[in-house]
C-alpha cells in the first residue's frame, strides 16, 4: 500500500501528501535514483529535479555526482521546518524519506533542500 500520493498544492504546483498517518521515524517512501553526471542533471527539463548524490563527497564518483529520484522522490517540496528527512543508500542507489515527527493523513510531506533556494517559498 502506498503511503503517499502526488497532488496539486495551491501556490506550489505538485507535492506529496500522506494517504495514511505516518509515525515519527517511519519510512514514508524508499525510492530508487538514477545517478547522473552533474552536467547531465543540469539539462533543461531535469535541472529542477536533480539532487546531489556524491557531489559532496571528498572524491565524488565520476558520472554519479547528481541523481534524479524515481517514485515521488523528485516531487517532494521544500519545507522550513520540514517534517521529513532524506537518508541516502549509496550501495543500492536509493533514498528513503523518513518522518521527523508524526504526520497526519492528508498532510504534505516536505524536507529541507539544504541548498540556497532558487524560488520564492510559498506562504503556508
Amino acid at each position: 500500500m502506498l503511503k503517499v500520493a502526488c497532488v496539486k498544492i495551491p501556490g506550489k504546483g505538485r507535492g506529496v501528501v500522506t494517504t495514511v498517518a505516518i509515525a515519527a521515524g517511519e519510512v514514508v517512501e524508499r525510492s530508487p535514483v538514477l545517478p547522473l553526471s552533474l552536467t547531465d542533471s543540469e539539462c533543461p527539463g531535469l535541472d529542477a529535479y536533480g539532487m546531489a548524490w556524491t557531489e559532496n563527497f571528498d572524491d565524488p564518483v565520476p558520472g554519479k555526482e547528481s541523481c534524479v529520484g524515481l517514485g515521488y522522490l523528485s516531487i517532494y517540496n521544500h519545507g522550513a521546518p520540514p517534517n521529513a528527512r532524506l537518508e541516502h543508500h549509496y550501495d543500492t542507489d536509493e533514498i528513503s524519506v523518513i518522518a521527523l515527527r508524526d504526520i497526519a493523513a492528508g498532510e504534505e510531506v516536505t524536507y529541507d533542500y539544504v541548498v540556497p533556494l532558487w524560488f520564492a517559498e510559498a506562504a503556508e
